[in-house]
């Protein structure tokens, strides 16, 4: 292993609370949101002169289809802790999307959302199970979601750039797709997936708002209210704790080195430690390892991951791995799914026989434990 990457992998472990206990969790981001909506809108931006098939995230990522979760399951069934509790991923999920036929009947000048589970009414068969399998992996604790945001879109720039007619929006729009890349003869929108990023800092009242409902559509979802939440695309104003923490969320879910919008596409970076006090009863968790296979043919990006996770355990801290959507979608192509599938089933067989006294736990479990620390 490189010997700076080595260093790193301890030295981001060295400050937080800490347990001696070998816990590892998984949070997987993005779940929830549409980005292309199916390969007949993929095929259409290709052939109007996208780049989308050079953009790794728009290229393979969309909603999980019963067979990209059944397959998921399956994996991470296929392993068991000290405990008999399988492998589980905390899904990250924002839970609303654009609701595009009632933002076009009011002429682009209002935003409306609709949940996540309603927007599954719309596509093709292979979802007609998405809501009852997302439920069976909630009861089973192997897929157990937070909170990532109400929509995953900054919406104050997704209606300027309808309004505006900008170009890959409007196209985009017209195919159910949100945030694909701009054409080569347009401006590219900056930010386009933070969803709690602000033109003026004013506009965290809106945002306020905004996690209100997206709370509130959290708890009709899945019959739990969420206790962690993780910002998309990482930026987010500390401003919005408060009522983050009002709302019933203990835990805030960020990177080391976390992105604060200041306004006026001014940003400041906070250095963030594992289990650092927000308020009394609020905490930031930080994530210290990742796991980003993106339909790999080598056991190399597992590989990296267990030494995060070694790393992790030396310091006496869980194994926090980040991970995305992406990485398990096969609808595009089923191969990159399968392969991703395929180095995800190593690295926890790996895990397995590595640390037999491993505990695999949801997000919200972990955390839990971490912050009631005594060390």
């Amino acid at each position: 292993m490189n010997l700076k990457i080595d260093i790193k992998n301890h030295v981001k472990n060295i400050i937080g609370k800490k347990i001696s206990r070998k816990i590892v969790v998984f949070c997987v981001d993005d779940f929830g949101s549409i980005r292309t909506k199916n390969i007949d809108a993929y095929n259409k931006l290709v052939s109007l002169g996208n780049p989308i098939s050079k953009k790794c995230i728009q290229k393979y990522d969309t909603l999980a289809s019963n067979s990209d979760l059944k397959n998921l399951f399956d994996v991470l069934t296929s392993v068991k802790d000290q405990h008999n509790n399988y492998a589980c991923f905390t899904p990250f999920t924002v839970v609303a999307n654009p609701d595009f036929k009632k933002i076009r009947a009011n002429n682009f000048q209002t935003y409306y959302r609709q949940s996540f589970f309603d927007t599954l009414k719309d596509y093709c068969s292979d979802y007609d199970n998405v809501e009852n399998l997302w439920k069976e992996g909630i009861k089973t604790n192997i897929f157990y979601p937070a909170f990532h945001g109400t929509e995953h879109v900054n919406i104050n720039r997704f209606m300027k750039a309808l309004q505006e007619n900008h170009k890959s929006t409007r196209i985009g729009f017209e195919l159910e797709s949100i945030c694909i890349p701009a054409f080569p003869d347009e401006k590219a929108i900056n930010k386009y997936t933070a969803t709690y990023d602000v033109n003026s800092i004013n506009d965290n009242q809106q945002l306020i708002e905004s996690i209100k409902e997206g709370l509130r559509i959290f708890e009709n979802l899945f019959g739990f209210r969420a206790k962690q939440f993780a910002p998309g695309a990482g930026i987010y104003s500390p401003d919005l704790n408060k009522t983050l923490f009002e709302e019933g969320v203990k835990f805030i879910n960020v990177n080391r080195y976390r992105t604060v919008p200041l306004g006026n596409s001014k940003y400041k970076k906070k250095i963030t430690f594992n289990s650092q006090k927000i308020y009394s009863g609020q905490y930031y968790i930080v994530r210290n390892s990742s796991f980003e296979p993106q339909g790999a043919e080598t056991n190399r990006v597992a590989l990296d991951t267990l030494n995060q996770i070694e790393a992790a355990f030396k310091w006496n801290t869980p194994a926090i791995i980040s991970s995305h959507r992406l990485n398990f979608i096969g609808h595009f192509e089923p191969k990159w799914r399968d392969k991703s599938l395929i180095q995800l089933k190593y690295l926890l067989k790996e895990i397995v026989k590595k640390w037999p006294d491993v505990e695999f736990m949801n997000a919200d479990q972990m955390a839990e434990i971490l912050v009631s620390s005594e060390k």
